[in-house]
């Protein structure tokens, strides 16, 4: 395993790397007419970091209601795990599409926050989730723990898909680059959005191994413990 997870971190960081590149000396610069004027839009390139971390927010969540089912139907404690991990990434890149966002929400309608549909139905997404880790730091027993915390993650998931298609159902001014009629950009933009898409999505499973890793080696600690101890 350890392998494998330095082999993904090392394809993320080239992924990562050549995204980057795509983005600024690639992927063309948007231009709008502004008061008779065309300028042109740099805060755009955000995009290209912005759609990623939100792509690896989502699957890190449902990823994190799979095993949270499966513990709740095997009962192996390596699916909670890796279901607490799983969440745990899923918040964090969480931060980060609600940082990104706010940055390109400032920058293009000069303003911190709008109460639009994509950004208030992540809001609440992220608040729900925020509920998780109270949930599990208020239970100490161990197996009712992680009982109630796969039940937690499998219902917090049901946001998820409405998060992704909030912009689909309800108006909104946020833009849709991906629907059923397809892709509204050029070429060189997807594709810079893409490798990068590529490449967090093997970040997030690198950390998500690793992550496991040290939840194994802390349950083997206190097991060591409380054997020394008795």
């Amino acid at each position: 395993m350890e392998k494998a997870t330095k082999l993904l971190f090392a394809i993320a960081a080239i992924l990562l790397l050549a995204g980057l590149a795509l983005a600024f000396f690639v992927a063309p610069q948007i231009v709008i007419q502004k008061n008779g004027q065309y300028l042109s839009v740099f805060s755009q390139k955000i995009f290209y970091f912005h759609v990623p971390v939100a792509w690896t927010s989502l699957l890190a969540f449902i990823v994190g209601a799979v095993f949270g089912a499966l513990f709740l139907t095997k009962k192996e404690r390596r699916y909670d795990f890796l279901s607490f991990a799983s969440v745990e990434l899923g918040f964090l890149f969480g931060v980060l599409v609600m940082w990104s966002g706010d940055i390109w929400t400032r920058s293009e309608w000069g303003t911190w926050w709008e109460w639009e549909p994509r950004l208030t139905t992540y809001l609440i997404l992220m608040l729900l989730y925020s509920g998780y880790f109270v949930l599990r730091s208020a239970v100490s027993e161990e197996s009712s723990k992680a009982r109630l915390s796969a039940a937690y993650s499998v219902i917090a998931s049901v946001t998820v898909p409405f998060t992704f298609f909030a912009i689909r159902i309800i108006p909104s001014v946020h833009p849709v680059v991906l629907s059923m009629d397809g892709v509204a950009m050029e070429p060189t933009m997807l594709v810079a959005m893409l490798v990068p898409v590529f490449g967090m999505t093997c970040l997030y499973i690198a950390l998500l191994l690793m992550r496991y890793q040290t939840l194994l080696i802390g349950e083997e600690v206190d097991y060591l413990k409380n054997e020394l101890g008795g």
